[in-house]
């Protein structure tokens, strides 16, 4: 080895620190979060790990875009028009369950966190002034290869990209035609993996220039999104470790980058003068605080349990996500002189600073560039999402022939199988749900999920304490899982053991404001008699879930024997206008217009449970008598 050259090599920051936040960091995340998923579940580090590092990242992207006003100046349309189009977009898609928007974050994260690697080693190679173009296509192309491929073979990433196609309703992959991409994937991945080295070896016998920093960064990656999201088979700590380092690598660039450019220019935002004047230990520790601080958004999650208020965090959590994508996109080209300069390095011949400061000389051409700004946002990001929502609400492809390719395509992962349980406990197929939920408990032993599953099959097929089992398991393996707990007041309620079912309803209540236990909890309170305690566990029910036909239904019934007919009726007529063929609503609806002397609409009420229910025979006798 020519020691020469090693000894030449230029870094980000210095030989030690670009180890630490670059180099080694994949590997620097894995160990640590390996050793810690021993003694705390994945789940709860993935957690963490999303909200101070994942969604505390972004921070410092949105400081750099709103607080460098040369930046700002040229991209200013972009940075005040897309908020407002991507904030209004999440909404709707969020509270509607549009599947295309999860969609698109999934394949955009693939594609941002490939970027964010390439964009690390075309520094390496500016520092080193490696102007090679076919060097640098050769690190696109291996890197580009290998993430796709990695992403193809996880099962668990995979699944969750097949998974949402079917959602969406687009048409699902075939076993043979999976098959033939993985084998495709992998020739071309491993030829160009051949080329990438034959390369390096051609360089190095020539004696060119080569960045070994960046080689490293390279191969330290690719080794832990294979071991992390392929070989331990736990995608949850793989993908925690990725995001950490690839967050820490973040965080370090950002660092770096406002440093020079507050030291370059006089004209800052007091925010970025504030903790980027110096390197020193103190302001270090207040930037990644702050932005620790902003991750506290997503934490906040775990805070408030009315889903509304979960799905407007949700919202903010996804758009924020959704803009640091979009701005990192252009605010971070390397052909862009600004980068250049407060990264410090050197750039090929050619290289032009993209992006010009739009002169605006009346409030109309600065109108105009805001409606152009729009139009554009609205075709590259809105425009895709109603696309898929079009195939998802009058394309739907077949669920349960999707099901079974999935089953083919994901043997071996127990989450695939217990979807295929849902599907079938949903057809009432509770034979084939319990064949499904046993596989993927064959697989995975510990599936919260699959043991309280199995306990509802087990419920319907009329073994009680079998169930209860089940879901006592599930709660060990997941203590206060809402689900579980909710699911064993049903099986006391079924015993009338009332005291009991309302200890686990409150239970599941007091973890998260779960709408199924406030409509059980009214259950159980209905057939005690306690009528004003029932209507008020129902209106919680409602509050929560407003489209919940069975809600309105139960509320009614609680008004209704209350001797509250006039509200019973608004409830019942609420459940019809949601679920257009519910006769008990109709057929009780008809009661409380009955005891209200309305005989011409409870007619018309009876009438359409005859119409549903021909064989309705009490519906029929009551219209007799009326």
């Amino acid at each position: 080895m020519n020691f020469s050259m090693q000894r030449n090599q230029k870094w980000i920051i210095s030989p030690s620190a670009d180890v630490l936040f670059f180099i080694g960091t994949p590997l620097f995340c894995l160990v640590p979060l390996m050793a810690l998923r021993q003694v705390v579940d994945a789940q709860t580090i993935l957690f963490f790990i999303m909200s101070f590092f994942a969604m505390g990242h972004h921070l410092p992207g949105f400081m750099r875009a709103y607080g460098d006003p040369d930046l700002f100046g040229t991209f200013k349309e972009k940075f005040l028009v897309a908020p407002l189009i991507v904030i209004g977009v999440v909404a709707i898609s969020q509270f509607y369950t549009l599947h295309g928007l999860f969609l698109i974050v999934l394949l955009w994260e693939i594609w941002h966190l490939f970027m964010q690697h390439y964009g690390i080693m075309r520094i390496y190679d500016g520092k080193n002034k490696i102007f090679s173009k076919w060097n640098a296509k050769w690190d696109w192309f291996l890197t580009i290869c290998a993430f796709v491929t990695v992403v193809v073979y996880s099962p668990e990433y995979f699944y969750r990209i097949l998974d949402h196609n079917q959602n969406v309703g687009l048409p699902f992959l075939s076993v043979s035609n999976v098959q033939l991409i993985k084998t495709v994937l992998l020739g071309i991945t491993a030829f160009v993996l051949f080329c990438y080295l034959v390369n390096i070896a051609y360089r190095f016998s020539t004696r060119q220039k080569i960045s070994f920093p960046k080689i490293v960064v390279m191969f330290t990656t690719l080794f832990l999104i294979y071991f992390g999201w392929i070989y331990i088979g736990d995608l949850t700590i793989g993908y925690a470790a990725f995001a950490a380092f690839h967050d820490i690598q973040y965080f370090a660039i950002v660092w770096v980058y406002n440093n020079n450019l507050v030291k370059k220019q006089i004209k800052t935002s007091r925010l970025l003068r504030t903790f980027f004047t110096s390197r020193s230990v103190p302001v270090l520790v207040g930037y990644v605080l702050i932005s620790f601080l902003y991750g506290t958004i997503n934490y906040s999650l775990e805070l408030f349990d009315r889903a509304t208020w979960i799905q407007s965090i949700e919202v903010l959590v996804i758009s924020s996500t959704l803009l640091h994508y979009y701005f990192d996109g252009f605010i971070w080209k390397m052909r862009d002189k600004r980068n250049q300069e407060n990264l410090e390095i050197e750039a090929d011949v050619g290289w032009d600073r993209i992006g010009k400061r739009i002169k605006v000389n009346s409030i109309f051409e600065g109108l105009g560039g805001y409606f152009k700004e729009t139009g554009r946002l609205l075709i590259y990001f809105a425009v895709p999402i109603l696309i898929l929502s079009f195939f998802q609400f009058y394309k739907h492809s077949d669920e349960l022939a999707a099901r079974e390719s999935f089953v083919q395509i994901f043997s071996e992962f127990p989450g695939v199988h217990n979807d295929q349980g849902v599907l079938y406990s949903r057809l009432g197929d509770w034979g084939r749900a319990s064949e499904a939920y046993s596989r993927a408990l064959e697989l995975d032993p510990n599936s919260h999920e699959a043991l309280k599953n199995m306990g509802v099959v087990r419920a319907r097929q009329g073994d009680l304490e079998l169930a209860h089992s089940f879901y006592k398991k599930a709660l060990e393996v997941k203590p206060n899982f809402v689900e579980a707990l909710n699911a064993q007041g049903l099986i006391f309620l079924e015993k009338e053991e009332f005291e009991i079912a309302q200890d686990r309803f409150l239970e599941a209540i007091a973890e998260f404001d779960y709408a199924p236990a406030y409509n059980n909890l009214g259950t159980t309170f209905l057939r005690e008699g306690r009528y004003d305690e029932a209507i008020a566990a129902y209106l919680n029910a409602v509050e929560i879930e407003h489209t919940n036909a069975s809600h309105h239904y139960n509320l009614g019934l609680a008004y209704q024997r209350s001797g509250q007919n006039k509200p019973a009726i608004n409830s019942f007529k609420t459940a019809i206008k949601i679920l257009p063929s519910h006769i008990r609503a109709y057929f009780s609806l008809a009661l409380s217009y009955h005891r209200t002397d309305e005989i011409l609409n409870a007619r018309k009420a009876l009438e359409e449970v005859l119409r549903h229910d021909p064989g309705h025979s009490m519906a029929r006798r009551l219209l007799n008598r009326l």
